[in-house]
């Protein structure tokens, strides 16, 4: 392995620890962190990241930014339930990565779905009324720049994983 190789892979994984901190932490930014990660891997010799993915995953991205900046100022700042998301969507993320490409997506869905619900049943939580309409929206509103955010993260770890650990 390279020096450039390893300066990259380094590059890469402080990109996804950035992105998962500040996905925790409902900022606005935190797609475009998570694919600087897949960028940098897409150029680091040895990864095996298509074109047709770092495709994908930009436009994702966009919209999941486009998302952000459009919601109201009050919705995009709240952190009301986001580690809860982020943390199932995260976990759901791994677990479809044992399934397949497309089970890293549908687990990050299924974990924010589970992580929204989760945090509608403590009592700071009874605030978004589940099931509502309200709920909902919000979960939509934070659901989706997450998922983004995890499905990347985890897509990375294993084109990390899989480059340095060849079958």
């Amino acid at each position: 392995m390279t020096t450039t190789t390893l300066i990259l892979i380094s590059a890469a994984v402080l990109s996804i620890v950035i992105s998962l901190m500040a996905a925790f932490t409902a900022r606005t930014w935190s797609p475009a962190a998570a694919l600087a990660s897949l960028a940098v891997l897409f150029f680091t010799p040895g990864m095996e990241v298509s074109p047709d993915s770092l495709a994908f995953w930009s436009v994702a991205a966009v919209i999941a930014l486009g998302i952000n900046m459009l919601l109201p100022r009050e919705i995009s700042t709240s952190h009301v339930g986001v580690g809860y998301i982020t943390g199932a969507s995260l976990a759901g993320a791994f677990v479809g990565m044992l399934l397949s490409g497309a089970g890293i997506i549908i687990g990050a869905v299924a974990g924010a779905l589970c992580g929204g619900i989760a945090f509608s049943r403590t009592p700071a939580g009874q605030i978004l009324g589940f099931p509502s309409r309200k709920f909902f929206n919000y979960l939509c509103a934070k659901g989706l720049p997450i998922v983004t955010v995890t499905s990347i993260a985890v897509i990375s770890v294993s084109k990390i994983y899989s480059g340095l650990y060849p079958f």
